[in-house]
């Protein structure tokens, strides 16, 4: 226990109400305390390596810390993955830019080791950021929250048969924005009131009603190369900057009764604040069950897009508008020259076990599997190397189940890296056979292989 008036510590009970030394009201004290506060307060009284120690951090929380239930759960889910290591690295970086770069990879660690939502991988960071006295490289709130900070870009260049067709093509002109409509509809750009209605659509559209009655769900990003939506599809937030090539965004709402034309109307602002595009107007058809709508905007080829954090503001048939961000950092995805020796599978939920206590099949049961996850072993490395490594899963049918890249950043040292798709939960996996392709950085080895949910 700890009192805060004369600052004496003592091993005593969470029912204690008075401090033995000075009599001083502990909950009363205790009501004062915020989580960032006792962290840079531990860290003023003990120094930045109290934040190895996080068994510590997470004592004087709960003794001081009164209410506050979500953030002291995060943050001790955070201690025991890792976040106040990370945090203490923070401390050590003495550029600034680097810095920046590792608060990015902080909160996707968070994402996708400790298997938090973005909204809480964020919260999180950000808590931890104000403990350690770098507020000023907190993150903007995900999805739907607080608009977050746009990014900074210069114009680019005009590729791409839907803009020369339908907008006067200008050096300075942006590969227009397709949108592969999720159903039966043809790619579309973005020039101002350009419709993408052919076909069976357009015979349809004579019968559909357009709507400001939406009820949009969220907004997200992805990455992919203008052409083939459904096999390049990236999903995520993090991009680097050596194979960016078009930024998509995904708008979901609620089920649409009926099909209806609709209208798309989205925007993305560097991170000064300033409009990177104009305003970029959509139109297509959905259908009747729809619950998703895309486009995007960028280039054929990689390599154009400046780093930093963009923000994209989108609203859909004069509903509400969302707010989203992504980041485009330095880096490709270049060969980083590991000797790669063998991929093994593993299922697990929440944190994955020790690699001496992991188990590895290529058979899951559908009532055990939770998360499956791909484990690639290296040589040994002997400096820090920042690449991704990309999975796709596909059913014996054909269905695309996941297609993510996650960047990673091997520690010297490191002979294995691991990422996984699933749920927490057992009970989601569907019978049947899976197969596989996983890759590192741009190796020409490709594993590929298939897993069986039984």
């Amino acid at each position: 226990m700890f009192c805060n008036v004369c600052k004496n510590e003592w091993n005593g009970s969470p029912d204690d109400t008075r401090c033995p030394h000075c009599g001083a009201d502990l909950k009363k004290n205790a009501e004062k305390h915020t989580i960032p506060g006792v962290i840079a307060f531990l860290i003023e009284k003990e120094g930045a390596d109290v934040l190895l120690k996080p068994e510590r951090v997470m004592s004087f929380i709960s003794d001081l810390v009164q209410g506050n239930e979500r953030e002291k759960k995060l943050v001790r889910v955070g201690s025991v993955n890792g976040a106040f290591q990370k945090a203490h690295a923070l401390l050590e970086e003495p550029k600034q830019s680097k810095r920046e770069v590792m608060v990015l990879e902080m909160r996707h660690y968070l994402m996708d080791s400790a298997f938090l939502s973005e909204e809480n991988a964020v919260l999180l960071v950000n808590i931890l950021l104000d403990g350690i006295g770098m507020p000023s490289l907190r993150l903007n709130s995900a999805q739907k929250k607080a608009p977050d900070q746009p990014q900074k870009k210069t114009p680019p260049k005009v590729t791409g048969t839907e803009q020369k067709k339908n907008a006067p093509p200008t050096k300075s002109a942006p590969v227009q924005p397709k949108k592969p409509a999720p159903k039966k509809q043809a790619p579309v750009n973005s020039a101002p009131n350009t419709a993408g209605v052919t076909g069976k659509d357009k015979q349809k559209s004579q019968n559909t009603r357009q709507s400001g009655g939406f009820r949009l769900n969220s907004l997200s990003t992805f990455e992919y190369d203008g052409v083939s939506f459904a096999s390049q599809k990236v999903d995520g937030s993090l991009f680097l900057k050596g194979e960016a090539r078009m930024i998509g965004i995904l708008v979901t709402y609620d089920p649409v009764p009926v099909s209806m034309n609709v209208s798309l109307d989205w925007q993305i602002f560097r991170q000064d604040g300033s409009p990177l595009t104009g305003l970029i107007h959509g139109m297509g058809v959905v259908n009747r069950g729809d619950t998703d709508f895309y486009q995007g905007w960028g280039w054929a080829v990689p390599g154009n897009w400046e780093t930093g954090r963009y923000t994209v503001k989108a609203s859909m048939n004069g509903s509400g508008q969302l707010t989203t961000y992504f980041d485009i950092v330095d880096g490709c995805y270049d060969n980083p020259r590991l000797t790669m020796n063998s991929l093994k599978l593993f299922s697990a939920g929440g944190m994955p076990p020790a690699i001496s206590e992991r188990k590895y099949f290529t058979a899951f049961s559908s009532h055990q599997a939770r998360r499956i996850y791909f484990e690639i072993s290296f040589a040994r490395i002997n400096a820090p190397v920042y690449t991704t490594m990309r999975y796709k899963i596909t059913r014996d049918n054909g269905e695309i189940v996941a297609n993510y890249a996650i960047p990673i950043r091997l520690r010297n040292g490191d002979t294995a890296c691991w990422t996984g798709f699933g749920w927490e939960n057992p009970g989601h996996w569907k019978k049947g056979r899976y197969g596989y392709e996983v890759t590192l950085g741009k190796s020409n080895n490709i594993f590929r292989g298939i897993f069986d949910i039984v």
